[in-house]
């Protein structure tokens, strides 16, 4: 009986995708969906999962409260299975922007794909639960099969990254490939026992009467780390900078709204784009805003932090030391200045 819940939700989530997917597609270009395809004032913005993950609310906020039309740029977003997939699109053009894994960016710059991040989201939420309570800590992890999205997607790396602070590798746990939004699903099921997840999915499966143990949380783990950056090619920021500037500004815009505690019901409401209930996601938005996981005060896309996601590549031996990029080569913060002063301009 519980597989066939999870196949019945699992077919809800993925048909509701699709309608939101058409939806925000009539809000945005007319075009076929490729970077190419859209008007002079038209971009493709790449969102990892499908229904979309919570980092992906974001932009689907701007465009359900229309602070892209504000600012002057018709934005579809298209969803992909996993951030990774979403990255290579913009890396090979088949986009503009996508939310992307700082690790890839790093790697696919090391390879000569020369990606650029506008802004970012500095504060990761991921944790390692599991419904086995003896399954408690970093090292008792050692031996388990773990849910991810793909091999090298975003939850894989943050997998790696956990890991790695308590002396463990990939090869010593068994990562479970289940895209997207499947993995707390698949907890609830019985299908996973272990399993890495964003914040809401946590409040999301304890809602539904399972009780997790929390192994291990990445910010106490694994500090002056980064979540995820919004890259473009630096090709299209040169062909089109103004747009992009357009682009941040409708975003910062969007994010000082989703802050205003005024606007929580609203945000919640617009979160059940994920597949989670309006009720978990009051709860886990207010957790969200503490966390300042959509930063109002800069680009939250600090040196620091992405030089040591840079460090990790190196250590880890996914990129040699002397192709690896610097700050400076994967970073533009000029696009997000002139998008706040766009804003200041605008008052919103």
């Amino acid at each position: 009986m519980a597989r066939l819940s999870l196949s019945r939700r699992l077919v809800a989530m993925l048909a509701a995708a699709t309608i939101s997917t058409l939806a925000l597609a009539a809000c945005g270009s007319s075009g076929s969906g490729s970077a190419a395809g859209g008007g002079a004032n038209s971009l493709v913005l790449g969102s990892p999962g499908i229904p979309t993950v919570i980092s992906g609310v974001m932009p689907y906020i701007a465009v359900k409260q229309g602070f892209y039309k504000k600012y002057g740029v018709n934005v579809t977003i298209k969803n992909f299975s996993t951030g990774t997939d979403s990255t290579r699109a913009v890396a090979t053009g088949q986009i503009d922007v996508a939310i992307t894994p700082p690790a890839q960016l790093v790697q696919l710059d090391a390879q000569g794909s020369q990606l650029v991040a506008l802004q970012g989201q500095e504060f990761p939420d991921w944790t390692i639960v599991s419904t086995d309570p003896s399954v408690n800590s970093c090292t008792s992890l050692k031996g388990q099969s773990v849910g991810v999205d793909a091999v090298g997607g975003i939850r894989y790396i943050a997998l790696l990254q956990m890991l790695k602070t308590c002396g463990l590798s990939i090869s010593d746990v068994h990562p479970l490939a289940f895209p997207g939004n499947a993995n707390p699903q698949a907890l609830v099921a019985g299908q996973l026992k272990v399993s890495v997840l964003h914040l809401n999915e946590v409040v999301d499966v304890t809602s539904q009467g399972k009780k997790l143990t929390t192994a291990v949380t990445m910010a106490t783990a694994v500090p002056d780390t980064m979540y995820e950056m919004y890259s473009v090619t630096k090709t299209s920021l040169a062909k089109k900078r103004a747009l992009f500037v357009k682009l941040i500004a409708a975003q910062i815009a969007t994010i000082n709204w989703m802050a205003d505690p005024k606007n929580a019901d609203a945000v919640a409401q617009y979160a059940t784009v994920t597949g989670d209930k309006k009720a978990d996601l009051l709860n886990a938005m207010a957790q969200y805003r503490t966390l300042n996981f959509w930063t109002t005060t800069d680009a939250a896309l600090p040196q620091k932090n992405i030089d040591n996601t840079i460090h990790g590549q190196v250590a880890a031996g996914n990129v040699k030391a002397a192709q690896a990029p610097t700050y400076n080569n994967i970073v533009d913060l000029s696009v997000y200045a002139d998008a706040a002063k766009l804003v200041a301009q605008s008052g919103s």
